[in-house]
């Protein structure tokens, strides 16, 4: 019994392994569709609708504080920031439902620690998790000036620096 068990523990295992990753396969936002109209509070206590920034080239970045390639992104992102007043960044901490001052004093003292200074919403009753289908952390998106998704991808391995440069890139460029 338990040899049979192994087995199929076993082939298993080796059937899964073979399945391809699926990077962003799971978000139920698409490149080409509007953004989902979501209003969030920000750690200083005033709300954001992410759907009102057209007009601007806006990035999204859904993280938190325990997740290390949340902090290589945002690092990432904040050079954006600091050098495209073109571009709208957006941080949406994922860490807690439960908004209390202890959680807001801990997403202070992460951005503090990663020299953090753009915009940093609070998910708090899951709203935009939900509404743009996150599975991973971190997960990055683009919006055109539009409002349409440009890009949307899950986990910052696949979620690179010249992806995302290069989506911006394009979006510059095109005439509105």
């Amino acid at each position: 019994m338990r040899r049979a068990i192994y087995t199929i523990v076993l082939t298993l295992a080796l059937c899964l392994s073979v399945l391809p990753p699926t990077p962003a396969s799971a978000l139920t936002v698409e490149v080409g569709q509007p953004v989902p109209k979501v209003t969030l509070p920000t750690i200083e206590g005033t709300s954001v609708d992410i759907s009102s920034y057209k007009g601007k080239i806006v990035l999204i970045a859904f993280w938190a504080s325990w997740c290390p390639r949340c902090g290589e992104e945002l690092t990432f992102l904040q050079g954006i920031y600091k050098s495209s007043p073109d571009i709208v960044v957006l941080a949406v901490n994922q860490e807690s439902q439960n908004i209390s001052r202890a959680h807001i004093e801990r997403v202070k003292n992460t951005l503090k620690e990663w020299k953090i200074d753009f915009p940093v919403l609070l998910d708090k009753n899951l709203d935009a998790w939900n509404a743009f289908g996150i599975n991973a952390l971190p997960t990055s998106v683009i919006l055109d000036r539009k409002g349409i998704i440009r890009y949307a991808e899950a986990n910052y391995y696949w979620a690179t620096q010249e992806k995302i440069a290069e989506v911006i890139q394009r979006i510059r460029q095109e005439k509105d």
